[in-house]
């Protein structure tokens, strides 16, 4: 009897485990930093308290973390950990401690304690569900961080290494000496990192340094070298000298980074000359033609004046059917999103995320998480490409381009057919021109797609593009004629040109229509949408069977609701908590979107992957015009030197 109840109890605890695992959802969430800063101030006896305060934008994370890779060769232990939280209003909120660790932190809770044989973590509980904008400060003092020589003492710290998982607008600092030098030349500064980033000596007793567009995996390091002796009760003393060697390898980076430099600037250049040109361009001819456009747009103003805007022959209220089946998300996307130019744009990375799902369904690809649970995507190459559309042939050859990447560079995945979200990213970072040009060509394609189906009105369509090109024509002559116009007729050039920009703005928008077929396309789109958000409260006649969601789901994504509609699927399919019967029946894109949220998951690795091709490219940019660095410590740019050749990683991250 007793061993009966033993075996029960065994078969009770793995059923509830099972059916944890199985609705337990595990990715990871997103968090990117708006504003991080440091102040670090150096003490006499070569210590360092720092206080960093992150002001980051937080997506479905439980815990916040910091982790330093420990090194009694560089630094002593990291001890007066604290962690507050300040609101919007200035408001503190100190955060309790515990010195157990936990992979998630209890909100309001933080420990800063040794994880691992060379790890030092400090972790706290954030609880965020869905998105929230916070600010946290954790301050913490590092032992021995000041190294003293014969020559000079040092202060080389990582405060952000290539484990970072957080991207930031902006990163900057302070650093504090424990008393002004009497020459400001006896300190020497130098820094590591993203070529846009500064570091500068302000005065006797300040360095500060700063970087924009901090891409993750990006570090961030600063050293100091001061020949005064300041740290006058610093135990961690070396017998050396030291001074000539620090500027003798701090020279070979900053050359190295100021050639990188030189080849950025001379491209910025190229692009700057080829900018210039059309400006002088379309000066040139703008004199000329004025008085020509006027009596254009005076002609195109009766004309629109009596052009009524079209509307739907039949107002809905719902629509169940899918208004044409042939049509690929993106396509829906942009006739949905049409009377708001800019929402495809904003809403890109859930359309890319719908055309993904789509092309799950037809095979082109597979969708399945792999043995560490998270998200992976196999590609199918035989499948018979015209039975994909422009779009979806994109995408699907970006996914080709990401899996040949992935196994170049990483030569223990050769010849695997899979990629991750996380390769994605990475291949946005790396090529970011590539990915921008094909993600950011969906919303051309989509617009090509729908004039072959007459959704639009042609000539209206060209009009329409013809008065954009004008308009911005107009904008910049007015730009360039305000800039450099001097004051020799700045009210005669400037004014005439800002009245033609905004009337072929309104021109521009007057003439961007649909035609009555695509009015009432569009109509059924937004109708479908309602319905979608609201089935569950309708009749069950009305309600599509189940075997139709898997393609439902997919316009869903694309319009971002796919969460609505899927807590309402659960509530009119109870069936769907039975896997066999979801497997048996193959309702696999519900399934898998109702287990695992995949919807979400693809959104946010998609949006992270855009995030890091734009950022990738600001970057870039600013890194051609930013300063050249210093080898002999007087300050500037920074170099690409340091890192894991030099300094133990420090890590950022959410979970």
């Amino acid at each position: 009897m007793k061993n009966k109840l033993i075996c029960l109890l065994i078969l009770i605890i793995s059923a509830i485990a099972c059916l944890f695992l199985f609705n337990t959802t595990s990715y990871a969430g997103y968090q990117e930093l708006d504003n991080l800063t440091y102040n670090v101030q150096l003490n006499e006896d070569g210590s360092a308290d720092i206080t960093e305060k992150w002001e980051v934008y937080i997506y479905d994370t439980n815990t916040m973390f910091k982790t330093f890779d420990l090194d009694s060769s560089k630094f002593g232990e990291i001890t007066n950990v604290k962690v507050k939280e300040i609101s919007k209003s200035g408001k503190v909120s100190e955060f309790i401690q515990t010195d157990t660790y936990a992979y998630h932190v209890e909100k309001g809770y933080y420990y800063g304690l040794q994880t691992e044989d060379d790890v030092f973590e400090i972790a706290w509980g954030v609880s965020v569900e869905s998105s929230a904008d916070r600010i946290y400060e954790i301050s913490y003092t590092v032992k021995d961080a000041v190294k003293t020589y014969n020559d000079c003492s040092e202060f080389y710290w990582q405060f952000i290494g290539e484990t970072n998982g957080i991207p930031a607008d902006k990163v900057q600092g302070t650093i504090k000496l424990p008393k002004a030098v009497e020459n400001k030349e006896n300190i020497k500064v130098w820094a590591h990192g993203p070529l846009n980033g500064e570091i500068q000596i302000v005065d006797n007793e300040t360095v500060s340094f700063e970087v924009n567009y901090l891409s993750e995996e990006t570090m961030v390091e600063t050293r100091i070298a001061v020949t005064e002796n300041i740290f006058t009760t610093n135990e961690n003393v070396l017998e050396r000298y030291e001074l000539e060697n620090i500027i003798e390898e701090e020279t070979a980076w900053a050359d190295e980074a100021n050639r990188e430099r030189d080849r950025l600037r001379r491209e910025q250049e190229i692009e700057e000359k080829l900018v210039k040109i059309t400006i002088i361009a379309l000066i040139a001819v703008g004199i000329g033609i004025l008085i020509f456009f006027i009596i254009k747009i005076i002609k195109y103003i009766k004309i629109l004046s009596k052009t009524e805007k079209l509307k739907p022959e039949q107002k809905l209220e719902y629509f169940r059917d899918i208004p044409d089946e042939n049509s690929t998300p993106a396509e829906a996307a942009y006739l949905y999103y049409f009377d708001k130019e800019k929402d495809f744009k904003n809403n890109l990375s859930k359309i890319i995320s719908a055309t993904m799902l789509n092309l799950a369904l037809k095979k082109a690809i597979t969708i399945d998480k792999d043995e560490k649970n998270e998200m992976k995507i196999t590609i199918n190459r035989d499948i018979e490409k015209e039975k994909l559309k422009e779009d979806e042939t994109s995408i699907h050859n970006l996914l080709i381009k990401v899996r040949s990447y992935t196994n170049e560079k990483d030569k223990d995945r050769k010849n695997r057919e899979s990629i991750s979200m996380k390769d994605i990213e990475n291949y946005a970072k790396k090529y970011d021109t590539t990915f921008l040009k094909i993600v950011e060509g969906i919303e051309k394609t989509a617009k090509n797609s729908q004039k072959k189906k007459q959704n639009y009105d042609d000539n209206l369509i060209k009009e329409s593009e013809k008065w954009r090109k004008k308009k911005s024509a107009y904008y910049i002559s007015a730009a360039f004629c305000a800039c450099f116009g001097g004051m020799i007729i700045p009210l005669i050039e400037v004014i005439p040109l800002l009245i033609c920009g905004i009337l072929c703005s309104r021109l521009q928008k007057k003439t961007r229509n649909l035609t009555q077929k695509g009015t009432n396309e569009q109509e059924q789109w937004k109708a479908l949408e309602r319905f979608m958000e609201n089935f569950s409260l309708l009749d069950e006649r009305e309600v599509p069977e189940l075997v139709l969601w898997d393609k439902y789901l997919v316009y869903a994504t694309a319009f971002g609701i796919a969460d609505k509609v899927l807590k309402q699927l659960k509530i009119k399919y109870p069936e769907l908590v039975d896997d066999n019967y979801m497997i048996s029946n193959n309702y696999m894109l519900v399934y898998m979107m109702s287990r695992y949220n995949f919807d979400r998951m693809l959104t946010s690795s998609m949006q992270k992957a855009y995030n890091a091709g734009v950022r990738e490219r600001a970057a870039r940019q600013a890194a051609a015009s930013s300063s050249y660095s210093s080898g002999g410590g007087g300050g500037g740019g920074f170099s690409g030197g340091g890192g894991r050749r030099r300094w133990p990683e420090a890590g950022m991250g959410g979970r």
